[in-house]
């Protein structure tokens, strides 16, 4: 029971001295990445950097004990942040105490939502989002946040409605930008740039953040102009319930809703990319959104923003050699040790707003998939139109507006081609006793009397429509009075329901009343089962229209014999003798 409600602890069985010192360098590894990264992702949520540090210090504990994955690192992330910003920005000023009253409660709305699709076990919501959605929506929130960032690494703040006007704002004012400030951005970048190719695993953010605020002390940036931060909360904030009030409710639910789905979408995701057979335990999606939930509802309490699973982080807590979540253990207590002891420094060596943007503006490049853009523009066009869709509703709208189209755009893909699946006419091959569609093989023989098709799809309500007009545009397409027989092949359908069964009925009756008979094969035993439903369609199928395979119902038709046809017969035997009685 006590692993039931807590997965975490299934790690520490067999638990090892080498498996903690693989987990202490992992975690000490993370946890440099973190105390930069964390700061910076807050202040892209219009947050107090301290928010961040809180995040990345809380949910991990609870995360680890109640997660099911050993591979994923927990904490700020940037997709999250720029979520929050555009969500809360058009309800209260970023960075007042209403933002930040908003953001707390945002937090614990978030978590309960989570926790709440967990116990109701909704974790295949996650499905919902598609390649092409996931690939348009982040590629164009990395540019909308290096966007973001444009003012911080300018010096200069202008008004804009999207980041495409934001930057031709700044270009108008180019001769208003402060230099030194410019200067920062530029050695800043520079820097992050040549520790990436040439030293890779040099914590170059970390670096960059002790070596600016040193500067910045010395030379005194924040009175020549320059926007630092110089003022961090030493220690822990107080524990302290969020209260929701139903009016702030109705406004935080949408934003909760999307953060919360993203959130979940994006961890799983990882989880889903890092799994190996060799792997002891499985991720479990529902335990996920439970372990999430909680993790976001105490961070919450603890004046943290929503938290999930970093792409960048995991993968250096991968290559780090990190076996279990202790390592996330190490990398909360390493960030506490930091608020406790030496957030004072900010005072006499304020950080350069301009190096936190450096930071933020190379850790988010990686979410622009160039390579699978372009790979999805070579492998599928109607696929590349979602993502293109997607991207610039992004960019155009906003993170809400553009996820919210890609997803209705993909759905309305999903109904488009469950409505018009695809269906092909077959032919035998010659020399062969086998029958393929007639637009793939050059050496394959079409009877005029015979029509051989195969309909790829289940058959329901809303294709039976399409089903029965291209069945009688292929029949057109045969010499008046040649046609004798129409054979469905139905290994593709894997259920029919009861519109489609009035359907065949209709079918069948205009057939035989051409003196055409339709026959069907290879049909799966649920299938079987549903046509025993309706007392019509079992006298005439059981009657010799039912065959194993194509060759099969071809030889009956042709010589009557069905040496065979019992085998295409058999179904629920119970239940065809009570459907008969």
């Amino acid at each position: 029971m006590l692993y039931k409600l807590f997965p975490g602890l299934l790690w520490l069985q067999g638990y090892t001295a080498h498996t903690l010192r693989q987990d202490v360098v992992s975690g000490l590894a993370i946890g440099v990445m973190l105390i930069p990264q964390s700061m910076g992702y807050a202040v892209l949520a219009g947050l107090p950097p301290e928010f961040g540090l809180y995040a990345s210090i809380f949910p991990p504990l609870l995360y680890a004990l109640l997660g099911t994955s050993n591979k994923i690192s927990i904490g700020p992330v940037a997709l999250d942040a720029i979520l929050i910003l555009s969500g809360l920005s058009v309800l209260a000023e970023p960075g007042s105490d209403q933002y930040l009253q908003l953001a707390i409660e945002l937090t614990l709305l978030v978590g309960l939502i989570q926790f709440l699709f967990g116990l109701l076990r909704f974790g295949f919501i996650a499905n919902f989002l598609s390649y092409p959605v996931v690939v348009g929506y982040t590629s164009a929130a990395a540019i909308i946040i290096i966007g973001s960032q444009l003012q911080s690494l300018t010096g200069v703040h202008v008004e804009s409605a999207n980041v495409l006007d934001l930057c031709y704002q700044l270009l108008l004012r180019i001769g208003d930008w402060h230099v030194i400030t410019v200067g920062i951005s530029v050695a800043s970048l520079l820097f992050i740039f040549l520790c990436k190719r040439r030293a890779p695993k040099v914590p170059n953010a970390l670096i960059l953040l002790v070596g600016t605020m040193l500067l910045s002390g010395l030379f005194h940036a924040g009175q020549a102009g320059v926007e630092v931060i110089n003022s961090v909360p030493q220690g822990f904030p107080s524990l302290q319930f969020p209260e929701l009030s139903m009016a702030k409710l109705g406004e935080l639910l949408p934003v909760a809703f999307t953060v919360a789905l993203m959130g979940f979408v994006g961890t799983m995701s990882i989880c889903k990319s890092q799994e190996s057979p060799k792997d002891k335990r499985s991720v479990q999606p529902n335990q996920e959104l439970i372990a999430l939930g909680l993790a976001n509802a105490l961070g919450a309490m603890f004046r943290s923003f929503p938290v999930s699973a970093s792409f960048s982080r995991s993968a250096a807590m991968r290559e780090a050699g990190a076996l279990t979540q202790i390592s996330g253990l190490i990398s909360s207590g390493l960030i506490a040790i930091t608020v406790v002891f030496l957030t004072p420094l900010f005072t006499d060596y304020p950080l350069p707003k301009a190096a936190l943007a450096a930071i933020i503006v190379m850790s988010v490049l990686g979410l622009f998939k160039y390579k699978e853009i372009k790979g999805l523009f070579q492998q599928d066009r109607r696929e590349f139109l979602i993502l293109l869709v997607t991207f610039v509703i992004t960019i155009l709208l906003g993170v809400q507006q553009g996820l919210l189209i890609g997803v209705a755009v993909s759905l309305m893909l999903v109904i488009y081609n469950s409505t018009t699946p695809h269906m092909a006419e077959l032919g035998k091959l010659d020399g062969e006793d086998l029958y393929r569609n007639i637009h793939r093989f050059e050496s394959i023989s079409v009877r005029k009397d015979l029509l051989i098709f195969r309909f790829d799809a289940p058959l329901y309500f809303a294709n039976k429509d399409y089903f029965k007009s291209r069945l009688y545009s292929l029949i057109k397409k045969r010499p008046e009075g040649a046609l004798k027989a129409v054979i469905l092949d139905a290994q593709s359908v894997s259920s029919i329901d009861s519109t489609s069964l009035i359907m065949l009925e209709s079918v069948i009756e205009n057939l035989q009343e051409q003196g055409i008979e339709f026959y069907l094969v290879s049909l799966i035993g649920p299938v079987r089962d549903t046509l025993t439903q309706s007392a019509a369609l079992r006298e005439y199928f059981l009657a010799e229209h039912m065959f194993p395979q194509i060759p099969d119902a071809v030889l009956y038709i042709d010589q009557g014999i069905s040496s065979r046809a019992s085998i295409a017969k058999q179904s629920n035997a119970a239940k065809a003798r009570r459907v008969k009685s």
